[in-house]
This record gives C-alpha cells, sequence and structure tokens, in this order.
C-alpha cells in the first residue's frame, strides 16, 4: 500500500534532483524570492494533497486561517507579496518550475523540452540532454501509480485521475 512516507521520499528524491539542476544550471536561471511569473493555482492528486495538508497544518497553521477566495483566479492562492506562503510544502510541480524538464510529446515518438521563458534566454536547445534535465514522466508516471494505490484506502471515492485543488486546504 502506498503511503504518505512513500510520497515523501518521491518528493525528497525529486528536490535532490532539482538541487543539482540548480548547481549545475543557477547561471542561466533568473528563479528567485519575489518571482511568481509560475505561481497558478493547481490540483494535485490526492495522494500529495493529503501530504501539503499536514504540512501546512504543521508548519503554517495561520495560512489556514486565511478564507478561501469566492472565485478562484489564475494566480496561485498562497502567493502573498510576490512569496509562497507554504514553500516548504508546496507541491512537486512548484518545485519544478523554471528547471528544464524532459517529456515524451503526446505522440509517445519525440522528447520535448520545457522551461521557463526567463530562463535559458542565451543557450541553444543543443545545450539540453538526459542528464541535465529533470526527468519528468519518470516521476510523474511514479507519483501516479504511487497514487493510484493510495485512493484505494484513503480515498476511495476518488478516480486515478482525479485531482484536488490546493486551496481546498483552506476549507
Amino acid at each position: 500500500m502506498a503511503t504518505l512516507d512513500n510520497y515523501k521520499a518521491l518528493r525528497d528524491e525529486i528536490d535532490a534532483a532539482t538541487i543539482q539542476l540548480w548547481d549545475e544550471h543557477q547561471s542561466n536561471m533568473a528563479c528567485k524570492k519575489g518571482c511568481d511569473k509560475c505561481c497558478l493555482n493547481f490540483d494535485v492528486f490526492p495522494i500529495e494533497f493529503d501530504y501539503i495538508k499536514q504540512q501546512v497544518e504543521a508548519l503554517y497553521p495561520d495560512v489556514l486561517n486565511d478564507s478561501a477566495p469566492a472565485e478562484a483566479g489564475e494566480q496561485c492562492f498562497f502567493l502573498k507579496e510576490h512569496q509562497c506562503t507554504i514553500y516548504k510544502a508546496r507541491p512537486i510541480i512548484c518545485r519544478t518550475h523554471g528547471y528544464p524538464l524532459l517529456y515524451m510529446n503526446e505522440a509517445g515518438d519525440q522528447w520535448e523540452l520545457s522551461h521557463c521563458e526567463l530562463n535559458f534566454t542565451s543557450v541553444d536547445e543543443d545545450y539540453f540532454h538526459e542528464d541535465n534535465c529533470y526527468a519528468q514522466d519518470t516521476y510523474n508516471s511514479r507519483l501516479f501509480m504511487m497514487n493510484k494505490e493510495y485512493i484505494k484506502t484513503a480515498h476511495p471515492d476518488k478516480g486515478e485521475f482525479d485531482l484536488i485543488p490546493l486551496v481546498e486546504l483552506l476549507k
């Protein structure tokens, strides 16, 4: 059975990978405190939602006292004054934004590259290769399978593709 400990281990592995990417690419990265171009309202798998909820309750209890927005806009509700109010608990997608991401295209026959348009403005796409990019599909597949197992007992009402909006932490 997948547990929240499995999710934490995966997230720790992803954090280690992003630290390596930062070490390699920091001279090409515009990401810094106060940059919030990628801070959007995201939905996450139940396993991630439950883990983030535990962390927010432990680390950021005051955030939970904020009222949920009447209608969530595009910008992340947890962004205040250009800073993430749940930074240590943020989801995986927020941990990897900006870095060079490799993923398989929809046809499944070619790798695609994604990164923030503010980063890597002076490098050619030939600069990127499998060893200096984040393997998005690999981690996403593992998260999907982990969540699929987790929801069997923790959220039997959810389907394997169901996501939960992060703003529901405030409900």
